[in-house]
């Protein structure tokens, strides 16, 4: 998180632990934070806000109704740009990892149509599995902090590093297809699931453009600069005459042959 938070974002993280408490009253474990905001890259206009809710007993309905009001209502207008993401877990899920790990609840903004087309259905109906959430679990494990419940070690069973690994490896399996789209994202990402096949580092994705600096392909430099250089200015990564969709591509391509070969022992 960063030494110095912005009034905005610290106002954000107060109203989300008081309104959690509120909701969800004894059957609240806690709320723990993950993402960038953890990771000391969280940046306001460019991120979105990362955190788990762990409750002892499954939500009901109307839970889930208060849930979202008060997230759309209360919590959203201080939001980073991207917005806020979050997953209700219940304890015994997530005591000892199973995997798929189960979730009881999830919104993000990318199921924003899907809730306001149909409200009932989506509170119904979003529950199931998430195999990002071995990602998610493994960073708070090593990174995260807790906004008000009970301690990480206490609540989260260990998530076996295979989980991980193949959570993240799925996160960009299609870079080479997407890349043009989301040069930045992707190019960071790959960078930074690259640094844990071979050195096993869980970095953001500012230090997967730092490592991708220092241990990618010369030819490769000129994006990964230009996408950190972007990241880090709050700003969008352009294509060049060196830096192109084609040379996006190449990365890409590369990455996933030399992420097909598994962990490095």
């Amino acid at each position: 998180m960063e030494k110095r938070m912005d009034p905005r974002t610290a106002l954000l993280l107060t109203q989300l632990k008081q309104t959690s408490l509120i909701l969800f009253g004894a059957n609240l474990v806690g709320v723990y934070l993950h993402g960038s905001i953890v990771l000391g890259s969280y940046r306001p206009a460019v991120s979105d806000l990362d955190y788990l809710i762990v409750v002892q007993q499954p939500l009901t309905l109307a839970e889930k109704q208060a849930l979202m009001t008060v997230t759309l209502q209360q919590l959203w207008p201080l939001a980073p740009a991207k917005g806020l993401e979050f997953h209700v877990l219940v304890a015994s899920a997530v005591r000892h990892f199973q995997d798929p790990c189960p979730f009881d609840f999830h919104f993000s903004p990318a199921h924003w149509r899907d809730y306001h087309e149909d409200p009932q259905r989506y509170l119904t109906t979003m529950q199931g599995t998430d195999p990002d959430l071995a990602a998610h679990l493994t960073i708070l494990q090593t990174y995260g902090q807790v906004l008000v419940g009970a301690p990480i070690a206490t609540v989260f069973g260990r998530v076996p590093v295979a989980a991980y690994w193949d959570s993240i490896v799925a996160d960009v399996a299609a870079a080479p297809e997407e890349i043009q789209q989301a040069p930045l994202y992707l190019t960071l990402n790959l960078c930074r699931v690259l640094a844990y096949q071979q050195q096993r580092l869980i970095l953001s994705k500012a230090g997967g453009g730092q490592w991708g600096l220092q241990h990618c392909a010369p030819e490769f430099q000129a994006l990964i600069a230009a996408a950190l250089q972007a990241y880090q200015t709050q700003g969008q990564l352009l294509w060049t005459a060196t830096v192109t969709p084609d040379l996006a591509r190449r990365f890409a391509t590369q990455c996933l042959q030399q992420l097909a070969g598994g962990l490095t022992s």
